[in-house]
C-alpha cells in the first residue's frame, strides 16, 4: 500500500520540477535573414536594427531570462529559408524572425504548421500571409494598405489620371498591383494604359513602346530594388518627365546613397516610419542608430529594430515559452506596444495597422512628403514677401 501511495507522490514531483525546468530554462529565438542573395542588402539594414536592439537591451539590464539567439542565411531563396528555418526549430526556437521577403515567407507557411512554431517577420507584407497561417505574424504593414495609398497619391494628389505600371514576378508585386488598381481604376476612375513585366523577354521594348503610344501621366513601379533600378534607368534614358512612383520596396539608404539621380524626384509610400520623427523613442533610435553605424537608419533596419523590441518582451511576460502561451502574449499581451514604426499591436489575423504615408527623394535624401511640401511653400512664400517687402522700398 505504501509503494502504491508513494508513486503517484514521486510522479506528482517528478512532474513539478519538470515544469520548473521548462518555465525557468532559457528561450530560444531563431534569426533567419536574407544575408546573401538578392535581398542581402535589407537583410543587412535588418541586421543592423536587431543588433542594437539587443545590445541595447544587454546593456539595460540583460537579455530577459538570458534568452539565446541561434542565427541562420535564407540566402534569399524559399528552400534554402525552409531547410534552415527547420534547423533552427531543430535547435530549440519556438519563435522565429524569419519572412525577410514575401516569397520566403511563403514557403515557410506549411512549415510553421508541421513544426508548431510561430514566426514574426519584420518586413513580408503579402496579405496572403496572414490569411494563411495563424501562426504567422509581422510588424510591416499589409501591401493592401501600400497598394490604395499609392492610388490615391497619383490621382488624388498629383493630379494624374493614367499610369502605366511595372511589375516584378513576385509574392510582393502580386500583393500590391489588386490594390492599387482597385483604387486607382474602380474607385477613383483613373486609367491604367499597360503593364510591363521587368525582366519578360523584350519587356524593355514593350516599355518603351507603350510610354511613346500612351504617354501616360504616371508609372507605378512594384519591384524590388534591383528591378526598380532597371526601370528608371531606361526611363531617364527615355527622358520621361511623368510623375515616378515605386514601392517601400525599393527603399534602403545604400540604394539612395549609391544611385542619386536615377531616384531624384522618385516618390514612395512607407509604412509609417518618418526619421524626423519627433517622438523621443524615434529620435533615441536614429540618433543610436547614427552613432553606431555612421548612417540613418532605413525602414527595414527600423522594422528589424521593433521587431527584436517585440521578441525581447514576449520573453519577458511569456511564462512558458512555447507556442500556444507565445501566441497569447503577441495576441493580448502587448497592449498597443510603443514602436518607432508606430503603436504595434496585433490584430486576430497577426497584422498591424500603419497606414503608410508618402515620401520623395530630394538632394539624395529620402523626405517626408507632405513635411518637403509645407517647407516648399514657405520658402516661396519668404520669397513673395521679401518681393514685395524690395518692391515697396524701391
Amino acid at each position: 500500500m505504501k509503494t502504491r501511495t508513494r508513486v503517484p507522490q514521486l510522479l506528482i514531483l517528478l512532474a513539478a520540477a519538470v515544469g520548473v525546468v521548462a518555465c525557468g530554462g532559457k528561450p530560444v529565438v531563431g534569426v533567419l535573414l536574407a544575408s546573401s542573395g538578392e535581398a542581402a542588402s535589407y537583410g543587412e539594414s535588418m541586421k543592423e536594427g536587431l543588433d542594437l536592439a539587443l545590445d541595447q537591451a544587454k546593456a539595460n539590464g540583460g537579455i530577459p531570462r538570458q534568452a539565446q539567439f541561434v542565427w541562420a542565411d535564407s540566402a534569399t531563396d524559399p528552400e534554402t529559408a525552409v531547410r534552415e528555418f527547420k534547423n533552427l526549430v531543430g535547435q530549440g526556437a519556438h519563435l522565429v524572425i524569419a519572412g525577410v521577403t514575401s516569397g520566403e515567407a511563403k514557403a515557410l507557411l506549411p512549415v510553421l504548421d508541421q513544426t508548431d512554431t510561430v514566426c514574426l517577420s519584420p518586413s513580408a507584407s503579402a496579405p496572403v500571409l496572414t490569411e494563411k497561417s495563424s501562426l504567422f505574424y509581422r510588424v510591416f504593414a499589409s501591401d493592401e494598405y501600400e497598394g490604395q495609398r499609392a492610388g490615391r497619391f497619383l490621382y488624388e494628389d498629383q493630379d494624374k489620371r493614367s499610369v502605366l505600371i511595372y511589375t516584378g514576378d513576385s509574392e510582393h508585386a502580386r500583393g500590391i498591383e489588386p490594390p492599387f488598381r482597385h483604387m486607382f481604376e474602380q474607385a477613383l476612375g483613373g486609367k491604367v494604359v499597360g503593364k510591363v513585366i521587368i525582366g519578360s523577354p523584350n519587356w524593355e521594348q514593350e516599355s518603351a513602346d507603350l510610354l511613346a503610344s500612351s504617354q501616360p501621366a504616371a508609372v507605378y513601379i512594384i519591384a524590388y530594388a534591383d528591378k526598380t533600378l532597371e526601370v528608371l534607368r531606361q526611363l531617364r534614358a527615355k527622358g520621361y518627365q511623368g510623375v515616378i512612383c515605386v514601392t517601400s520596396a525599393f527603399y534602403s539608404g545604400q540604394v539612395v546613397k549609391d544611385n542619386p539621380d536615377l531616384v531624384e524626384g522618385v516618390y514612395f509610400p512607407q509604412p509609417a516610419f518618418d526619421i524626423q520623427d519627433e517622438r523621443d523613442l524615434v529620435r533615441n533610435f536614429v540618433k543610436a542608430f547614427r552613432d553606431r553605424y555612421h548612417s540613418d537608419p532605413d525602414i527595414y533596419a527600423a522594422h528589424a529594430y521593433d521587431t527584436m523590441r517585440v521578441v525581447l518582451q514576449i520573453i519577458k511576460i511569456t511564462p512558458v515559452f512555447q507556442t500556444p502561451e507565445i501566441k497569447k502574449s503577441l495576441q493580448f499581451g502587448l497592449e498597443e506596444f510603443p514602436g518607432v514604426t508606430g503603436v504595434i499591436q496585433f490584430d486576430e489575423r497577426g497584422d498591424v495597422r500603419h497606414p503608410p504615408i508618402m515620401f520623395i527623394v530630394k538632394g539624395g535624401q529620402v523626405q517626408n512628403y507632405e513635411r518637403y511640401v509645407k517647407e516648399q511653400r514657405k520658402l516661396i512664400q519668404d520669397r513673395i514677401r521679401k518681393l514685395l517687402g524690395n518692391t515697396a522700398g524701391g
